[in-house]
């Protein structure tokens, strides 16, 4: 037996979704997204497009916990 040895346990969520909330949010279809930022001028493709929407997720989702949480 090994004293003094905590045993780790095993996330499931990544180390960055610990600190964003829970939040349910209406998600733009990657299609639209495309649209959306080529209209806007920015030439991406799809993988592109769909890295953008979940950075700016991310970004929501810190800026409501920041705001609206009592945490």
């Amino acid at each position: 037996m090994n004293k003094g040895r905590v045993k780790k346990q095993a996330t499931t969520r990544p180390k960055i979704e610990q600190y964003i909330p829970s939040i349910e949010l209406k998600k733009i279809p990657p299609e639209k997204a495309l649209a959306i930022l080529k209209k806007a001028g920015y030439e991406i493709d799809q993988d592109q497009s769909e890295e953008i929407m979940a950075f700016l997720y991310i970004i929501v989702k810190l800026t409501l916990k920041e705001y609206f949480t009592s945490d």
